[in-house]
């Protein structure tokens, strides 16, 4: 015997199928974080990166909707080159834009500049920042924020 009776010799399942009628065929998606500020935005991608802080240069993009909550899709990208370059920029605004235009219209990205040495505005993000924001802007996708995460020390560069 159960607590419920379940599976009890007198439980009666012969209504079973009509159990299932009210409950909803998709669970709707957990609401995410909203972001409403710079600090929100270097919160969620320090949270994120965690130990990879100590790393090689990466990326970390997180997709937000069109109401700046963020959405389960983290895209981290390693081997970045500590030079910034123009085609790798726009290579991955075009991979960030068809994603969002596919689940997210409206939607914008947060961007986070990882290296062990980095969390500042050091010779890497001076190079990355523009090289992202002019891909961004060619691509029509908004960048919400920028964020440097370093070993020791993070900050917010653009917001």
């Amino acid at each position: 015997m159960t607590e419920h009776g379940w599976f009890d010799e007198d439980w009666d399942d012969g209504d079973e199928d009509g159990l299932w009628e009210t409950v909803p065929g998709a669970m709707p998606a957990p609401p995410g974080a909203e972001l409403r500020s710079g600090s929100d935005a270097l919160a969620v991608m320090l949270d994120l990166v965690g130990p990879e802080r100590t790393g090689a240069p990466a990326f970390w993009c997180v997709l937000l909707d069109a109401a700046d909550r963020t959405l389960p899709v983290v895209l981290p990208v390693v081997d970045v080159p500590m030079r910034a370059d123009p085609a790798i920029a726009r290579r991955l605004v075009g991979v960030l834009e068809a994603v969002l235009r596919a689940g997210a219209p409206g939607g914008s990205v947060v961007v986070g500049l990882v290296r062990g040495a980095g969390g500042d505005l050091g010779a890497f993000e001076a190079q990355w920042v523009p090289a992202l924001r002019d891909a961004a802007d060619d691509a029509g996708v908004r960048l919400w924020a920028v964020v440097a995460i370093g070993e020791r020390r993070a900050r917010v560069l653009e917001w």
